[in-house]
């Protein structure tokens, strides 16, 4: 489960997830170990969050019939229903388990109407709020907060874990190659352990993640890097459409990947062309020339663009027409404009 990532959280919710003696449980009465009354959980990943849901099913529903203790409702859902369900009690267990998902979605109306729920949380009842924003800090409820997120520097182990929890032992070179390839996007990164988790256990080097078919392209990301920063702009847009070929809805993990590599490159003109630990000699070679060509606002125009393409990948519902707009941007500053 990722929560391992986030320290405090875990130890928090593993506290909360003791049970107490069987004594307890016989008398029905509320003691200190069972889940709490009132969960907030939120992440900006989903498998983060659908992880942490299927832990608390397990954990909550144990030892009593899930049918009639389980309820999950979403954004959409009538609140009344919500309500109801909070305060229904529980059939053959000590708690029932109420899920709200996509509390960022909720109306300030729908959330107001919730509000004594969440200011005096049911005992009979364990409810949990899933959302992909932190809660505003005007929300002074009875929950327990804990951020689902991970920081850049800590996907390679959870990278490797998270194969390995699969059966597969990724070698660092495969680490390496798979962020190379897809970026740090947490959801495509395990949609590729899962891809190699269907060949059973083994290891995985590097070798196998380049021959891979979801890896296999003509050019990569560090291709229209190169391009980039050199200022080419016929084989740049070339490489983009070549990446894009048959699905404009790569461009998520071309922008992720160029937002890799770009960063590398910023660490490498911090550093005044001292190597970093994990970047590649290849990688190194082609990025450590440009760097008499470049200062401060050379990569704040990079990673300004690079944002502005992002959100622009997000609302426009056209991923294609927003590269081809970046590669102009960044290609103006490969000209040294």
């Amino acid at each position: 489960m990722p929560l391992r990532y986030c320290a405090a959280a875990r130890s928090r919710l593993i506290r909360d997830f003791t049970y107490p003696p069987s004594g307890c449980l016989r008398n029905r009465a509320p003691c200190k170990g069972l889940p709490g009354s009132l969960y907030y959980l939120w992440s900006t990943e989903s498998c983060f969050l659908d992880d942490a849901l299927l832990k608390f099913v397990e954990t909550v529903l144990s030892s009593g019939p899930t049918d009639f203790n389980y309820d999950v409702f979403d954004s959409d859902s009538d609140v009344q229903m919500v309500l109801d369900a909070a305060l229904t009690l529980p059939v053959m267990t000590q708690r029932r388990l109420v899920v709200l998902k996509d509390f960022h979605q909720l109306t300030a109306s729908a959330v107001k109407a919730l509000n004594p729920c969440f200011s005096d949380p049911p005992e009979t009842t364990c409810m949990l709020i899933l959302s992909h924003k932190a809660p505003k800090a005007s929300q002074k409820f009875k929950w327990k907060v804990f951020p689902l997120n991970i920081k850049e520097w800590d996907v390679p182990a959870w990278l490797r874990n998270t194969a390995a929890g699969k059966g597969v032992k990724l070698t660092n070179e495969a680490v390496d190659y798979l962020i190379e390839f897809v970026g740090y996007d947490i959801g495509l990164l395990l949609m590729e352990v899962e891809k190699l988790a269907t060949g059973g256990a083994r290891t995985v080097n590097g070798k196998e993640i380049l021959s891979s078919a979801s890896m296999m392209r003509k050019y990569t990301s560090f291709d229209l890097v190169d391009t980039l920063i050199t200022g080419q702009k016929t084989r740049a847009f070339r490489i983009l459409k070549t990446m894009l070929s048959g699905n404009a809805f790569d461009a998520p993990v071309i922008l992720g990947t160029l937002n890799w590599h770009f960063k590398q490159f910023y660490t490498l003109w911090q550093k005044r062309g001292e190597r970093p630990a994990r970047m590649r000699e290849k990688t190194y070679r082609a990025l450590v020339k440009h760097l008499p060509s470049c200062n401060e606002d050379t990569f704040f125009h990079i990673f300004r663009s690079l944002h502005e393409a992002d959100l622009g990948i997000k609302t426009t519902g056209r991923p294609e027409i927003v590269m081809e707009l970046l590669l102009i941007r960044l290609l103006q500053k490969g000209e040294g404009s």
